[in-house]
């Protein structure tokens, strides 16, 4: 067989490459830019690393292929075909990452690596003529693939070159703290991925949630709530400026804009059009401890508090980080792939598992710190629970990797617990209004072709998707509890505590004559 010239290799090692880090690469090629939105900023340095990477794999995969060339005729066909089937695989696991998600894929993914090692092999030995066919079409197309790289690495450069002031992830104004006349106190905890159904409803059997059932006793509940959509970062925007957003698209800079169909432009995401400015307007100090979203720079200009606690992304559960250099973070995907070739994928689940645990304590103890802060009066306090993945021991009640969406819950009526306990000890407890909402239900469909989902999960789902989200009010001095229970739409939330912090909404009368009013 004709030895493969170098430049055929070392297109072929470019596309091998790049197919590899594809998952960890196509988020920041797409044209929505929402990785500079989601990420702290600079990203310089993670894009640096992925391209380190892209450059030493593909080294690595040329000298490899050119060596194989050098096997005899036998152990070459054989190892050519394996190579051939590993990237067909890869190429359909992409495909499934990225565009076309396929139920239960990751039951298959590991062993079919595997597999298809194996049986290309296998099909190298035994027909020969079949076999060079097959890796003479999958070495064209993955040298074709290589030409990607023309545009490719020159956006990647692009964005490693681009160096905007660090941001910090929390910050405190004090001088901006200025005691209001007002000594109200409007406290607001969204519970992620929280769902009625479930906690009202339909609670599995066995499980008891007795936070969440004493504030429900003692509040204004809504249990037809209409979602305004199905991802946090769509419901969020939409409910802080109280209009329904649903196209998203990120600046290189971290800012956040959106679609308005009305105007057929994109208009930039306003901080000064939400409820954190009317909140200021109505001479209330403000303040956010949040996760996923980067309030601390998409709420700038109306907080006096703020601390985020940022998702970790692809890259980043493996120990990357906007922090660390370029070099630093280009040893971490090489690191993980050789630790999954020796221990398999179980230690990166566990460090998935303990960046998710920290992720919560985090948000928690910021939490914390701004209900302690009784300067702030306006509060807005959103946790990454019940929403998975699952970090909970429902019958310890202790943090852990595993579990399901149940425990989770069990997870978020404790955090509840915990946070009431502090608000009830803070001076302002008699006049403070608890709001406790979730964004978007419990989301089965989503969830239900991830390898994750159990038997459990599939009994408590009863095989439908309840979509209603939470929202419960409770007034100072309130006692008892009622039911709104008309369907009204979730958008009707900012429009509630709009008039709650401007004084007009301060006791169930008033919420009822509000309710009244929205229905002529």
């Amino acid at each position: 067989m004709k030895q493969r010239p170098l430049l055929q290799s070392s297109l072929e090692g470019i596309g091998a490459a790049l197919l590899l880090l594809l998952p960890f690469i196509w988020p920041f090629l797409l044209r929505s830019n929402l990785v500079s939105y989601y990420h702290r900023l600079p990203i310089a340095n993670l894009v640096g690393g992925l391209l380190l990477d892209w450059i030493g794999f593909s080294i690595l995969g040329a000298a490899a292929l050119v060596a194989v060339q050098r096997l005899p005729p036998i152990p070459r066909r054989i190892c050519n075909t394996a190579f051939a089937g590993l990237v067909l695989w890869r190429a359909l696991d992409v495909l499934n990452e990225s565009a076309f998600p396929v139920a239960h894929w990751s039951h298959v993914r590991e062993p079919g690596y595997i597999a298809i090692a194996l049986l290309g092999g296998a099909l190298g030995y035994a027909l020969p003529r079949t076999s060079r066919s097959i890796e003479r079409t999958v070495r064209l197309l993955l040298a074709a693939f290589a030409f990607s790289a023309l545009w490719i690495a020159p956006h990647l450069l692009h964005l490693a070159l681009l160096r905007p002031a660090a941001e910090s992830i929390a910050f405190n104004r004090p001088t901006a703290l200025l005691q209001s006349p007002s000594h109200r106190r409007i406290l607001w905890i969204l519970l992620d991925e929280l769902s009625y159904d479930q906690i009202a409803d339909h609670p599995s059997p066995g499980l008891k949630f007795p936070n969440l059932d004493q504030l429900r006793a003692q509040s204004v509940s809504f249990s037809d709530l209409r979602p305004i959509g199905f991802f946090t970062e769509t419901v969020i925007p939409s409910l802080l400026a109280g209009r329904r957003i649903d196209k998203l698209r990120g600046t290189l800079d971290g800012e956040l804009w959106y679609r308005d169909d009305s105007q057929d432009r994109w208009l930039a995401y306003d901080p000064n059009a939400t409820l954190f400015a009317v909140a200021r307007q109505s001479g209330l100090t403000t303040g956010v401890a949040g996760w996923f979203i980067p309030y601390c720079r998409l709420l700038a200009p109306v907080l006096d508090r703020c601390s985020w606690v940022p998702t970790a992304g692809s890259p980043e559960v493996l120990g990357a980080s906007t922090e660390k250099s370029v070099w630093a973070n280009a040893v971490v995907l090489p690191k993980a792939l050789l630790g999954t070739l020796t221990r398999g994928t179980g230690f990166i689940k566990a460090a998935e598992a303990d960046r998710n645990v920290k992720e919560y304590r985090d948000t928690m103890q910021s939490a914390q710190a701004l209900i302690a802060d009784n300067r702030i009066q306006f509060a807005y306090l959103h946790f990454p629970v019940p929403h998975p993945p699952w970090i909970y021991d429902r019958k310890n009640h202790v943090l852990r990797p595993g579990g399901t969406y149940l425990d989770n819950l069990t997870l978020a009526d404790d955090t509840l617990g915990t946070l009431m306990r502090q608000i009830q000890a803070t001076p302002s407890a008699d006049q403070t209004t608890i709001i406790v909402s979730s964004d978007h239900s419990w989301r089965i469909p989503l969830w239900r072709r991830s390898r994750s989902w159990s038997e459990e999960e599939e009994r408590a789902s009863r095989g439908r998707f309840d979509d209603r989200p939470v929202l419960l009010v409770h007034f100072p001095h309130q006692e008892s509890g009622s039911n709104v229970g008309a369907a009204l739409p979730e958008l009707l939330e900012h429009d509630m505590i709009a008039g709650m912090v401007r004084g007009q909404i301060n006791d169930p009368k008033d919420l009822a004559a509000f309710l009244a009013q929205r229905r002529r």
